[in-house]
């Protein structure tokens, strides 16, 4: 997860790391009448927790979500055979994994953020502390197929390298994911900028055959974050998709919120509010027109 990130979702409905964000309380004077009537004050209240409720209860309720990675990961089989036998032994294959999900589920700790109307990082190390994320559908069985035939896997996250390590190679270790040894789980270091260059670590001896991850920064970097250099991204890799590229729903969080408040997090909730509204597109019954 970048945010993250780990923030997206990838159907995207990926993949940011981007949670729900705090409450902000701002009240506004009504004058009833003016010369006489009582100043009274109405309390407004941004939630946006309450705003990401129905895409944490889609991730893990519906059946659709999970039909889903399924449909990633027996996509992912079919192409890994594509590769094994096409490489026939020449090189040392490797696929490259995001964690958060992508091989983890972390929406117990989204339900905490939204029912709570907490934001990142209120709470997040604790959940990764804790170990008790679970595997998203296929991806164990999946892991493991690639292991057996002798592909090397590394888990490339914006988890925190030093606060977060630890506990998060115990948590693959007691879901049973193969490989999750200290020099395959590549997690974000105080100096990375983006996941690049540690996918660049990996192809240094390896030849890497596929990535998967809820968000884009987990297949490469759009050359700005913004909505229109994204878009431009999934152009040109529409032929990856579904073969070197692997992606995942995840309408919780992601890189793709960023965009809506022009990467600025430090906007009130109101503003966030409005935002959101805004790059929603409505049909008007009154003039027949989507506006």
């Amino acid at each position: 997860m970048n945010k993250f990130s780990k923030s997206v979702i990838s159907i995207s409905l990926a993949t940011v790391f981007t949670i729900a964000t705090p409450l902000t309380t701002y009240t506004t004077v009504v004058h009833a009448n003016e010369s006489t009537a009582p100043v009274m004050e109405q309390q407004d209240q941004t939630n946006l927790g309450s705003e990401n409720i129905m895409a944490v209860s889609w991730y893990q309720n519906s059946a659709e979500a999970k039909a889903l990675y399924l449909q990633g990961y027996n996509s992912a089989k079919v192409q890994l055979d594509k590769e094994l036998e096409k490489n026939k032994g020449k090189h040392k294959l490797a696929i490259a994994l995001d964690l958060d999900e992508t091989v983890l589920d972390n929406s117990p700790y989204q339900g905490y953020a939204s029912i709570n109307n907490t934001s990142y990082p209120e709470g997040w190390h604790e959940w990764i502390q804790a170990a008790k994320a679970k595997p998203v559908y296929g991806a164990k069985s999946f892991l493991k197929y690639a292991d057996k035939k002798g592909v090397d896997i590394y888990y490339i996250s914006d988890r925190d390298k030093e606060k977060d390590f630890k506990a998060t190679q115990k948590n693959l270790k007691k879901q049973g994911i193969p490989q999750a040894t200290d020099n395959h789980i590549l997690l974000k270091d105080k100096n990375d900028k983006s996941k690049e260059p540690r996918r660049q670590l990996v192809e240094k001896n390896h030849k890497l055959v596929m990535l998967f991850g809820d968000n884009l920064l987990d297949f490469g970097d759009p050359k700005k974050p913004n909505a229109e250099e994204r878009e431009k991204f999934v152009q040109q890799h529409k032929e990856d998709f579904g073969k070197k590229y692997i992606i995942f729903p995840n309408p919780m969080y992601g890189s793709w919120e960023a965009t809506l408040y022009n990467n600025n997090y430090d906007m009130s909730d109101a503003q966030k509010d409005q935002l959101r509204k805004q790059s929603i597109k409505q049909f008007n019954p009154s003039t027949g027109k989507v506006e």
